[in-house]
């Protein structure tokens, strides 16, 4: 009898110990899918807000055109801000007196320029009534350029506005060898072919008539002047900083000086930036103040930031600030 108590008080203790073990098991399960579930509610918030700053103007568009010395620069403030920001941001070239053009036609918002505005695009753009606004982006340096057989290694404002107006035809006048000298410049679209003839070839002066030789090569973009440059003998061109970063070792960049007197410089970022290297100049966007959207208004104010400029230094400008 005692024995079959014992018995079923040890069945009795083994059945508790047995339950405790299920119930201390289960409320560890609960307990494990309850912290998972919280983990998978607190990344699903992380990433909705990540989506809803990338997407804050996906509603807006923004187009921009005009300088090829920015264009490729301009892709990238564009690619880089709509993967913060969002919005849609289409970027043209087609020279600065295009996008200046566009500007005033009303058919861009924002107009990139590699000189500033002439008195008459500035009347224009009054007559419609636009007002315009002015951003001073970066800074940039033409460099001249030549082929590589050519053994020519610095020039001076006065030799480069020979050779372009065609009063100098032979490389052995500058210094070079006997061959004749094949002369590429830009369009006058362009905005480094405007600046590049008004402060080279007309030396500054602003009574002066002069225009390029009519034996000169005129290209549309800077990527069609390393081309040329790079691909053939005994020219001479220029194009902006940046792109003599793209050509690499398939030209040579030429000193440049005002006058026979003056220093022989490098173009670069360090020489651009200091102001020694004398054929430097202002990067500009233009836009009208009456018509700057909470987008473009975003997009101005990145390019100028720390990041925008940063881009601009990648590309091989100078930042502004």
């Amino acid at each position: 009898m005692i024995t079959k108590q014992i018995k079923n008080s040890n069945k009795i203790m083994l059945m508790a110990i047995s339950l405790l073990a299920v119930l201390f098991l289960a409320t560890t399960i609960f307990t494990g899918c309850k912290t998972t579930a919280t983990q998978e509610i607190d990344t699903g918030k992380a990433s909705d807000e990540a989506n809803a700053s990338s997407s804050k103007f996906n509603d807006q568009e923004l187009v921009i055109s005009g300088s090829t010395t920015l264009l490729e620069v301009a892709n990238a403030w564009a690619e880089d801000f709509m993967a913060k920001f969002g919005g849609s941001i289409t970027v043209n070239g087609g020279g600065s007196g295009e996008g200046i053009k566009s500007l005033i036609d009303g058919t861009t918002d924002l107009a990139n320029a590699s000189r500033s505005m002439k008195d008459s695009e500035k009347e224009g753009a009054a007559s419609k009534g636009i007002d315009l606004k002015e951003y001073v982006v970066l800074w940039d340096g033409i460099a001249v350029i030549v082929s590589k057989n050519i053994n020519v290694s610095e020039l001076t404002f006065d030799q480069l506005s020979k050779i372009y107006k065609g009063a100098i035809t032979n490389w052995k006048d500058v210094g070079g060898e006997n061959v004749g000298i094949i002369v590429a410049a830009r369009e006058t679209t362009s905005g480094t072919g405007e600046y590049f003839l008004e402060n080279i070839v007309r030396l500054g002066n602003k009574e002066s008539q002069d225009e390029y030789s009519d034996k000169c090569l005129l290209l549309q973009t800077n990527a069609d002047m390393v081309a040329q440059v790079g691909g053939n003998e005994n020219i001479i061109g220029y194009v902006g900083l940046g792109y003599l970063k793209e050509a690499g070792d398939t030209v040579n960049a030429v000193k440049v000086k005002k006058d026979s007197s003056s220093s022989a410089i490098s173009p670069g970022v360090e020489t651009v930036k200091d102001r020694s290297y004398p054929i430097s100049r202002e990067l500009y966007v233009y836009a009208d103040g009456n018509k700057i959207t909470e987008l473009t208004q975003a997009y101005l104010d990145f390019i100028l930031s720390a990041d925008g400029q940063q881009i601009g230094i990648d590309a091989g400008f100078v930042p502004v600030k």
